[in-house]
């Protein structure tokens, strides 16, 4: 079985399907975006190359979409192309995750194909007619994020099914105690996965530093798998901040870097995140969510309003870290707010299970094969 995925959230659930598939069927996976840091213990197949804009270049500027270019983006996709033509017919299955493009790239191996749509929802960006013609003509099975996707899917005519969203079944839980400090509220940043999350570190710290000049609080800084911690401290050390360890302190904040990105979710009262999938997730754990538009290509003023109708108002929006920074303060001192707005991103995420019900029906269709 093949697995095709682009995108760090996407990765992560193609892991995740994988470690309930891997002792029945061979894999193999081919993160189309990025270098496929989830991935653990499973054949990657080239090329593969984080992208300036982390696959962002074509939904942020002209210089996003040049710094692609002169990175290769052309090369790559021409080589991932004929990569996966290459492929076709070596699979008994092949499972694209993600977006309509994933789908179509994943198509030039052949074969039966399941696609897991987890980039649109009905709630924020209903797929288009030509998104819905491909899904026609390449997937055999298809599974969304959400019920109201599925019935709009079906609607249409498409072999679509809700059974939970996969994206909160790769939260990576532990049960680790990441708060630096017991007493008073934490607050929780997640710069996100990609290429931006250098820069977003800064206005993020900035919001940290405002924060806590006026209400006393712990703060965690969630970094992914796919982020380089020494790149990280040196970014924020260029920002005036002071790293020491995984401790980074300014004008008496102090934020503890982790890579337990579940357990510092869990323990936040607040996040704040210029993230997309880490952004639902902690939604989906009932967190409240305040975000803005970043300095990168990804967390732009359009992808946050995507992001506001997909969460609704599990998520607080501003249009600079300043207004967020005033939005955290609120929240942090107004728990039925808080409360509020947590359930909201519960109802709109779902709950877990969706990896084992979906790899369900992958092993039903393997063993047709």
């Amino acid at each position: 079985m093949l697995i095709v995925s682009n995108g760090h959230g996407e990765d992560a659930v193609g892991m995740a399907l994988a470690a309930e598939i891997g002792s029945v069927a061979q894999l193999a996976a081919f993160p189309l975006a990025g270098a496929g840091a989830a991935y653990r213990g499973i054949p990657m197949l080239e090329p593969r190359r984080q992208l300036p804009s982390g696959g962002f270049g074509l939904r942020g500027s002209w210089r996003a979409i040049w710094a692609d270019l002169r990175a290769g983006i052309v090369s790559l996709w021409l080589g991932q192309r004929a990569r996966l033509r290459q492929l076709r017919g070596r699979h008994h299955l092949v499972v694209a995750i993600g977006d309509v493009y994933c789908l179509w790239m994943a198509a030039r191996a052949g074969g039966p194909l399941v696609f897991i749509a987890t980039a649109k929802s009905e709630y924020n960006e209903p797929h288009r007619w030509l998104e819905r013609m491909l899904i026609r003509r390449h997937a055999a099975a298809v599974f969304t994020r959400d019920q109201a996707t599925a019935d709009a899917l079906r609607r249409a005519g498409l072999p679509a099914t809700y059974a939970g969203n996969p994206l909160m079944d790769t939260i990576g839980l532990t049960g680790t105690l990441v708060s630096p400090d017991a007493n008073g509220p934490t607050v929780t940043i997640l710069p996100g996965s990609r290429a931006d999350a250098y820069t977003n570190l800064q206005p993020l710290l900035h919001l940290c530093a405002a924060v806590a000049r006026r209400v006393q609080a712990n703060f965690l800084c969630a970094l992914a798998s796919s982020i380089d911690v020494d790149r990280a401290r040196t970014s924020v050390e260029a920002a005036g901040w002071q790293a020491t360890g995984d401790l980074l302190k300014r004008e008496g904040a102090t934020v503890r870097l982790t890579r337990a990105f579940g357990d510092a979710v869990q323990a936040a009262d607040v996040v704040v995140g210029l993230a997309g999938t880490a952004n639902e997730q902690a939604a989906g754990l009932g967190k409240p969510v305040v975000t803005f538009a970043g300095p990168g290509s990804q967390i732009t003023p359009h992808f946050v309003r995507l992001q506001k109708r997909l969460l609704g108002e599990a998520l607080v929006t501003g249009q600079t870290w300043e207004d967020a920074a005033n939005s955290v303060i609120r929240l942090l001192n107004d728990p039925k707010e808080r409360a509020a707005r947590g359930t909201a991103g519960r109802e709109r995420m779902g709950g877990t299970g969706g990896v084992a019900r979906i790899a369900e029906t992958i092993l039903a269709l393997l063993r047709e094969r």
